[in-house]
């Protein structure tokens, strides 16, 4: 049974049984991964599955229940998690809200690939590493994928939408070594599109990474500006991205909770969180609920703008959904939270703010993010990188930390930079901060 025959199955069920408030989220995935060793096959796996979320309320009561098919035992496993619910004013069925934007994230070429197509692509991947560099002595994984996400959510309220969406991705991790000096480089892409990636470019970067930090140096304790590359800067900014949470604000559990409309970052911060353009993973013209998605402003200039709201968290706070239900199949119910977290390139030409600085640490490598406190902002992680002299390279730095407030760094930006890249969640140029703390040997 495909998924729009397990949809019509399960609405006619739900006439049967008089179900008269209810929310069906559909999902199937397909997706085929190869892996290289040695430039040959290493190994292949397809993985396929689809189902129905089904949500029902009684009263303010709801429940929920899952399955891989519609049958009668589906339904009522979600009544009766809803006969033991507790009645809560601001559990409802949504009710369509605006229009939708065109999210064409779907190619058909993509799908009409057979898996040779991922083999050939994960053979080509580990090469373009070995060829990029001598000292590349090892490649640890060389992954290639593509695949295919359907969703449709219906619900009693007249909401009903749906989106078909293609996916490609690469990922390899190298070393590369020197004397006895062993180092690690890793990259990756993603794409909903055949030819939005080019996965020798993966290879190269990977390979950059790994050579790049041969001869690394411990760096004596210091303050001096830092770079954060775009790869370090996206790790920061996912960080964060749970402050933006207006469920995170209403138990008081952010830090940026009571100062909408203050600034409290760099006037060249612009932050939004936008799930309608085609770079985001979570591409798609709706959320979780089947709610609009849309263009959400959380900083401009530096001032806190607004923070993001699902159904139940924007009744409760006052407010309307921003169409940030998050719900990624159909064993999920909807959580709440940033979908695709975007700083905005700077207006500032980021080399030359670099020229104009005697000596800047190039963060590159962030180890212990986990570790950092979500609600204060208060962190201290290892980092690996790069010092720098007027824009240029002196030597890689290994085994430094860095410590500080992330919220408080954000607020010293001096520059932001041009050169934005997708990270999947986050979209984010480098940028320079004016000092931080680094401690080293």
């Amino acid at each position: 049974m495909d998924l729009e025959d397990k949809i019509e199955r399960i609405l006619d069920l739900l006439r049967q049984k008089n179900v008269e408030e209810f929310e069906i989220f559909a999902s199937a995935t397909d997706f085929i991964t190869a892996e290289s060793k040695a430039r040959n096959l290493n190994s292949l796996s397809r993985s396929r599955e689809s189902g129905i979320g089904l949500r029902v309320a009684r009263g303010n009561a709801i429940g929920f229940a899952y399955g891989d098919e519609p049958d009668d035992s589906l339904i009522e496993a979600a009544i009766a998690s809803a006969k033991n619910q507790f009645e809560d004013p601001y559990n409802v069925i949504p009710e369509p809200s605006g229009a939708y934007d065109d999210v064409n994230v779907y190619d058909e070429e993509l799908i009409a690939l057979d898996p040779r197509y991922c083999i050939e692509k994960a053979i080509e991947l580990e090469a373009s590493a070995f060829e990029a560099d001598p000292r590349i002595n090892n490649v640890r994984k060389a992954s290639f994928s593509k695949g295919q996400k359907t969703i449709r959510v219906v619900n009693s309220k007249g909401i009903d939408v749906f989106s078909d969406t293609t996916l490609v991705r690469a990922s390899i991790m190298v070393t590369a070594a020197e004397d006895s000096d062993l180092q690690a480089g890793f990259d990756f892409d993603q794409s909903h599109f055949k030819y939005g990636i080019d996965v020798r470019d993966v290879g190269r970067r990977a390979a950059s990474m790994a050579v790049g930090m041969l001869g690394a140096k411990n760096i004596n304790t210091t303050r001096v500006p830092a770079l954060f590359d775009r790869i370090s800067a996206a790790e920061f900014l996912s960080y964060m991205a749970g402050s933006f949470s207006g469920e995170a604000v209403a138990k008081g559990k952010s830090y940026l909770g009571n100062k909408l409309g203050k600034r409290i970052f760099s006037p060249d911060l612009m932050i939004v969180d936008d799930p309608t353009v085609i770079g985001a993973a979570d591409a798609c013209s709706f959320d979780g609920e089947g709610m609009p998605s849309r263009r959400n402003v959380l900083v401009e200039d530096g001032v806190l703008k607004g923070f993001v709201y699902n159904t139940y968290w924007g009744m409760f706070s006052g407010n309307e959904s921003t169409g940030n239900s998050l719900r990624s199949n159909y064993r999920d119910i909807p959580s709440l939270g940033v979908r695709h977290l975007c700083l905005e390139p700077g207006k500032n030409d980021l080399e030359e703010t670099l020229k104009g600085l005697k000596r800047v640490f190039k963060i590159t490598d962030i180890m212990g993010m986990h570790t950092a406190d979500p609600i204060t902002g208060e962190f201290s992680v290892g980092v690996n990188g790069f010092l720098l002299e007027r824009g240029d390279v002196l030597y890689p730095v290994r085994e430094a930390a860095i410590s500080g407030n992330i919220y408080d760094m954000l607020s010293k930006v001096l520059a932001v930079g041009q050169d934005c890249r997708e990270f999947g969640s986050v979209s984010t140029p480098s940028f320079v901060v004016d000092t931080v703390d680094i401690s080293g040997k």
